[in-house]
C-alpha cells in the first residue's frame, strides 16, 4: 500500500472524528502539569491511527505521543492532536500529524487541519502540497516585512517577542507546532520558532518544510533532527538574521 495515500486518508478520517468533540473533549485531565492536557479524544484518535498501521504495516515501529515509544529502521511518528489546549477550549489551530521515517530520515509527512479541512503533505524528493496544489515558502527578504510564529515556553516566549517585536511586522502564537510549520511551508508565516518540541510535534515538518523550499535548524543555527527539541523553521532568507537575534536572548540556547 502507498504510505502517503494511506497517511492522508487516515489523517482525514481521524479529523472527522475529532470535529465531533471540538470544544467539548472527553475526560480532560492534566498530563505532566496544568499546562499540559490530555483527553480521551487524544487517546482514541491515536488508537485509530495505530490500529490501521498495525493492520497494513505490521512490521513497522510506532512512536506516538500518548505512551507508545517503539524504535525501528521503519517507524511511524504520530501526534493524534497537536494543539490539545486549543482543541479543549474550542479554539482553532489543531492538527493530526503523521510521519514515516526510514533509518532516521523522514520520508513522508502529513499535517491535517480538521477545522479548515486542509491537508498538507510531502514525500521526500517530490515537493510539498496542500490539497493537491504545490506549495512553497514565502519570498519575504526582510524581517520588517515578515510575520512569524513562536511556540509557548515559559521564560523564552516573552524574551523572544521582546527581541523581535520592533523588527517584524507581526508575531503570532497559534498553539500548534505542526500547523505553524505547515504555514511556513505555504508562505502564510515567514518563520516559526519552537523552544521546546517533541519528535511528534515536528516530524511531518522535516519533509514538508524542506520540500517547500524552507530551512530548518536548531536555535544555534546547527543542523536539526527530530530529536533536537528546539527549532527554527524559515523561508531561508530570514534565517541567519533570526539566529543572530536568538544568540542574544538569555536562555535561548
Amino acid at each position: 500500500m502507498d504510505r502517503l495515500d494511506f497517511s492522508i486518508k487516515l489523517a482525514r478520517k481521524v479529523g472527522l472524528y475529532l470535529m465531533q468533540y471540538w470544544g467539548n473533549a472527553l475526560n480532560v485531565s492534566e498530563k505532566t502539569s496544568f499546562q499540559d492536557l490530555v483527553t480521551d479524544c487524544d487517546r482514541y484518535a491515536q488508537q485509530m491511527i495505530v490500529q490501521e498501521i498495525r493492520k497494513h504495516f505490521p512490521s513497522d515501529a510506532i512512536l506516538a505521543e500518548e505512551g507508545l515509544f517503539e524504535k525501528g529502521e521503519k517507524m511511524w511518528i504520530i501526534d493524534p492532536i497537536d494543539g490539545t489546549m486549543n482543541y479543549v477550549h474550542g479554539l482553532p489551530s489543531f492538527a493530526v500529524g503523521i510521519a514515516y521515517v526510514e533509518r532516521e530520515s523522514v520520508i513522508l509527512g502529513v499535517a491535517h487541519d480538521p477545522l479548515l479541512n486542509e491537508t498538507y503533505y510531502a514525500l521526500k524528493g517530490n515537493g510539498a502540497y496542500l490539497d493537491g496544489e504545490r506549495i512553497s515558502v514565502s519570498k519575504t527578504p526582510k524581517l520588517k516585512d515578515s510575520i512569524g510564529n513562536v511556540g509557548f515556553y515559559v521564560g523564552f516566549t516573552g524574551p523572544f517577542i521582546d527581541a523581535v517585536e520592533k523588527k517584524v511586522r507581526r508575531m503570532r502564537m497559534t498553539g500548534s507546532a505542526i500547523l505553524a510549520g505547515a504555514y511556513v511551508a505555504c508562505g502564510r508565516f515567514d518563520f516559526f520558532v519552537a523552544k521546546r518540541a517533541n519528535p511528534w510535534d515536528v516530524a511531518p515538518l522535516f519533509v514538508i518544510v524542506p520540500e517547500a523550499g524552507g530551512f530548518i535548524t536548531d536555535l544555534k543555527g546547527k543542523q536539526a533532527t527530530i530529536e533536537s527539541g528546539n527549532y527554527l523553521f524559515s523561508n531561508k532568507l530570514l534565517h541567519n538574521e533570526l539566529i543572530e537575534i536568538m544568540s542574544q536572548i538569555k536562555g535561548s540556547q
